[in-house]
């Protein structure tokens, strides 16, 4: 059973490559394990400074902020040269996070949940902890997010819709059409974490709704088996 808090969280970004975009804001709900509601003060959200200089960018190894997804985001570089610079963030992130660390160790440290986090936000997340910590002191991978567990919310979505032939994509905004949630401020990091935890909880509710009439135990003892 699940005592973890789970943390939704979402970067939006100046291009596509995870490995060496620039986040440009973060924001995060923190979900109770056990009750599925927002925890107190479960909120977070802020921008966060780009290298603006294109050649700076390109000389650290890193994307320059692409107009395009400024304008996917609806953000602008005015704006952005006056958000907070990445460290003072990723700090501020990380205090965020470990208030729902309850027992203060790795393995009780919340669980990461997106959509499309292990393709594209976890990337993000294991950079800016090489850059600006914690890591674990065994792997040196992330020390912030639990180290086995992940929720993406898109695999979720691929396993009960894989079998419908009039899903086309499974884009947030295709899973937003389908379920007839508002798209208005779509792409803004912190409506993208509130839309995901309403699919997570619905999905979770969903389960312990469904998992106790299911048989698990000893399922395949009677050689019924698939391969």
């Amino acid at each position: 059973m699940n005592y973890r808090d789970i943390i939704v969280f979402d970067f939006e970004t100046g291009s596509r490559n995870p490995h060496k975009t620039q986040p440009t804001q973060i924001a995060a709900v923190a979900i109770h394990g056990r009750k599925l509601t927002v925890q107190p003060g479960g909120y977070f959200n802020s921008e966060i400074r780009p290298i603006l200089d294109d050649d700076k960018a390109i000389e650290l190894g890193l994307d320059p902020v692409e107009d395009e997804a400024l304008a996917i985001t609806r953000k602008n570089r005015k704006d952005l040269a006056k958000a907070p610079q990445p460290k003072a963030v990723w700090q501020k992130f990380t205090s965020f996070v470990n208030k729902y660390n309850f027992k203060k160790t790795n393995y009780y440290a919340p669980i990461p949940a997106g959509y499309n986090i292990i393709g594209f936000d976890m990337p993000i997340v294991e950079r800016m902890c090489e850059q600006y910590g914690p890591t674990h002191s065994k792997t040196g991978r992330q020390g912030l997010f639990n180290p086995i567990h992940k929720v993406d919310l898109m695999d979720t979505v691929w396993m009960w819709m894989e079998n419908n032939p009039d899903i086309k994509s499974l884009s947030m905004d295709s899973m937003r059409d389908l379920l007839g949630m508002d798209k208005t401020n779509a792409h803004d990091a912190l409506q993208d974490v509130k839309d995901t935890a309403n699919l997570l909880i619905a999905f979770m509710k969903l389960y312990r709704k469904c998992a106790p009439k299911v048989k698990f135990e000893k399922a395949f003892a009677d050689g019924n088996i698939h391969l």
